[in-house]
């Protein structure tokens, strides 16, 4: 029997395409993450779930969209008993680890080793904290040395715990008590074999790190690491700000006089220093880049740590490792520094897999979403996908066949959008409005063209697709399995929910989208 591949998913936080070489970037140094594309597949149109933590996170667990689990926008709870990945994957067989920033609500129990970490500088209890305080020093110090620096302290965690699933070392299952003693069994024979079974099955770990999500603080000598390098401008221009439609500024505009007296001076301060490009003046911004770029390559220096440890612990050719980020940043790209909106610094994330014997290495793939990395880790590791979202990505790779994703698509609290190679088009639904780009003739989204007459057929038809989409998504695994008897009528709708799949809407969205690919602006028909 062909044993099952380790599984290992390191997410970062915050990370635009841009700091990649290895997708174009210029000016990125990168050069773990560009060893990984090399030895694996890279996506190039990857997009996040959400674009906002909480909700990308939790669509991740669950490999729903947001509006299913019903974390829509930070500091909302997922819905309560919806199935999680790592449920599945101890179903198949998994020692499962968890080490890092979750932000996706309660940990599942699901977890054999849970590590937790929050953003840098709180005054909080986590692993980072009893780990620092061992060496005199606390969460909220201002200058941690780069020895002991929060993503360090991650991969360094994520690398023990390896070793020990991998020498049959690790806990017990969370919650777990100690089993009987077999007949002329000993304490000790039972910990030795529990611990060559344990060794003997495949780990999952999940290794999301904390950067470079702000505060931009790179440690060491790695805060000079751009100094003197030239960044590209921003893509801004001036006043593009005051354009946004209401439900744009609400996100990520300058406060009005009403929500500054309601958030309080302090809180309103978040937004005087995320908005207002003129007012904040292009110097400081570039030295708030250079330092965002910096922390994002120390991220890669860190990766890098772990691909090696794989390589030098002979896991390399059996481990599936899935990179991705939760989302990006504008970092003042259209006037603010946000993640709260569908450009393509925030929404498209860069994605890449590898497994080195197994998958391709060296190709190119476009498009998928973040419920789509779900799917994958649960193809890989022989699960049923029914109740996900999103399309696995594992099994067609191995074939060397094109992503099954089509389009991207996604949510942001009451909105949602589409992607396509030409088109991309978000909605709201609270105010009926939405914006409009030629991705093709404006590839920099500075002319939304939603209301122009001559675009109003192609606006229509992606605006159909797109509620459709919406309207056709449902909690299938919900359906399958709470049903409770019924008359005539409800056994025989019961025989057609059996057949449904969670990514049947996916695929019909994909179908609708293709159909309208002849569709021009009436400029062009």
């Amino acid at each position: 029997m062909t044993r099952k591949p380790n599984i290992i998913v390191i997410t970062t936080d915050t990370q635009r395409c841009d700091t990649l070489r290895c997708m174009g970037s210029e000016f990125a140094f990168s050069p773990n993450l560009d060893r990984l594309a090399a030895e694996g597949v890279l996506f190039t149109q990857a997009h996040t779930a959400s674009p906002v933590c909480s909700p990308a996170r939790t669509s991740l667990l669950t490999g729903l969209h947001t509006h299913l689990h019903g974390c829509i926008e930070n500091g909302i709870d997922r819905l309560a008993n919806l199935p999680v990945f790592p449920d599945r994957l101890k179903e198949q067989g998994y020692y499962t680890i968890m080490v890092g920033k979750t932000h996706f609500g309660p940990v599942p129990d699901s977890f054999d080793v849970v590590h937790t970490a929050m953003e840098k500088g709180l005054d909080v209890q986590d692993s980072y904290a009893t780990y620092l305080a061992s060496f005199g020093m606390a969460r909220t110090d201002e200058a941690i040395p780069e020895e002991h620096y929060l993503d360090r302290f991650l991969v360094s965690t994520a690398i023990a715990e390896i070793e020990r699933a991998v020498r049959g070392e690790g806990q017990a299952e969370r919650g777990s008590g100690q089993a009987e003693l077999r007949e002329g069994e000993s304490e000790s024979e039972q910990i030795e074999e529990q611990g060559r079974e344990r060794a003997e099955r495949p780990f999952f770990l999940y290794c999301s790190l904390v950067s470079p999500h702000d505060p931009v603080d790179p440690p060491g000598e790695w805060a000079t690491l751009f100094d003197g390098v030239a960044l590209p401008p921003l893509n801004y221009t001036p006043g593009e700000e005051t354009a946004y439609p209401a439900y744009m500024r609400r996100l990520v505009g300058p406060l009005d006089e009403a929500e500054r007296a309601y958030l309080g001076e302090a809180q309103a301060g978040y937004f005087d220093a995320h908005c207002g490009v003129e007012r904040i003046g292009q110097a400081a911004i570039d030295q708030l880049r250079r330092r965002y770029y910096s922390l994002a390559a120390y991220c890669d220096a860190q990766i890098g740590r772990l691909l090696a440890y794989l390589d030098s612990a002979g896991l390399r050719e059996n481990t599936l490792v899935i990179f991705s980020s939760d989302h990006g940043q504008e970092y003042f790209d259209h006037g603010f520094n946000n993640k709260h909106n569908y450009h393509d610094a925030s929404w498209r994330v860069p994605l890449i897999l590898s497994q080195p014997g197994t998958l391709p290495a060296g190709e190119k793939r476009d498009y998928a979403v973040w419920t789509d990395i779900t799917a994958t880790i649960l193809g890989a590791a022989g699960a049923a996908v029914d109740a996900v979202q999103g399309f696995d990505l594992y099994a067609p790779l191995r074939e060397g066949l094109p992503s099954p994703r089509r389009c991207a698509v996604g949510t942001l609290y009451r909105s949602a959008a589409v992607a396509t190679d030409r088109w991309k088009l978000e909605y709201d639904f609270d105010e009926g409005v939405g914006r409009l780009y030629d991705r093709i003739a404006d590839p920099r989204e500075q002319c939304d063209v939603y209301g122009a007459a001559a675009y109003r057929q192609v606006r229509d038809a992606l605006l159909h697709a797109l509620l459709l989409w919406r309207a056709e998504t449902v909690d299938v695994w919900h359906l399958k399995h709470h049903r409770h008897g019924g008359g005539p009528v409800a056994r025989r709708l019961a025989f057609h929910t059996q057949s449904l799949q969670a990514a049947d809407a996916e695929r019909r969205l994909q179908e609708r989208l293709q159909a309208m690919e002849s569709l021009q602006p009436a400029a062009e028909a």
